[in-house]
């Protein structure tokens, strides 16, 4: 029903699903996953994150303008858990009258598609601030903190920590990666793809973060690790 209003309201739009895996009301799965794959898309295309939205009739969602792409959804925090790094941040928040929740997002997306968001928004700046755990590299001690954000269909555990940041610290030297789930596990291995070993290892993934895989074996299922798991990484 919603992708058909998108189509009735914009007919040349095309739509694409990112994912209808979140758990949830997991914003913060939701904020992981946009973030990480808007860039794979062309610039000018509109995000619509509805993880958690009320869609009650005070529902007023918000438009944000971020690196040439729209993101829209309410402001739940997700914003913020996206964007925290980069405030102020351009954005408007729907004012217009349509009385059904989820008709405000295709009149929004409209405007965006026309160039007409300022007829039904204001500017908005009053985000709701929520923090998740951010990768922290301690370059002094020579560590990494970051947290397993993500599990994927094939039960690989995904984290918060960028490839890039893990490289330009490790280099090619040496290094331990612990995660602490019901018990403690240990990793000193890194591939660059997928590789056919017996022991889990980590590899970088299309998101550009690390990830804690095993070939062919539902790593997550068998370690029993979860999403907020910490990942500590000395060199």
């Amino acid at each position: 029903m919603f992708k058909g209003k998108l189509l009735s309201a914009v007919p040349d739009a095309e739509i694409m699903d990112i994912s209808h895996v979140v758990d949830l009301f997991n914003v913060s799965q939701t904020a992981f996953l946009t973030l990480q794959s808007y860039r794979n898309f062309p610039a000018g295309c509109i995000h619509i994150m509805l993880t958690n939205a009320t869609a009650t009739s005070t529902f007023a969602p918000v438009v944000v303008e971020y690196d040439q792409h729209f993101f829209i959804g309410e402001d739940n925090g997700i914003f913020c858990l996206m964007f925290n790094r980069h405030f102020p941040i351009a954005a408007r928040q729907y004012s217009g009258s349509t009385p059904c929740a989820l008709d405000r997002i295709v009149e929004l997306a409209q405007a965006v598609a026309n160039s007409k968001l300022d007829a039904i928004t204001v500017e908005y700046t009053n985000f709701k601030r929520m923090f998740s755990a951010l990768p922290i590299h301690f370059a002094n001690d020579r560590r990494i903190e970051g947290d397993i954000v993500y599990i994927d269909a094939y039960f690989n555990a995904i984290t918060n920590i960028p490839v890039n940041m893990f490289k330009e610290a490790v280099g090619k030297g040496t290094f331990q990666a612990t995660i602490q789930s019901k018990k403690e596990w240990k990793c000193q291995i890194y591939h660059e793809s997928y590789s056919p070993e017996e022991e889990f290892y980590l590899t970088g993934n299309a998101l550009g973060c690390l990830e804690i895989a095993m070939y062919q074996g539902d790593v997550a299922i068998l370690a029993d690790f979860k999403v907020g798991d910490k990942i500590i990484i000395t060199y």
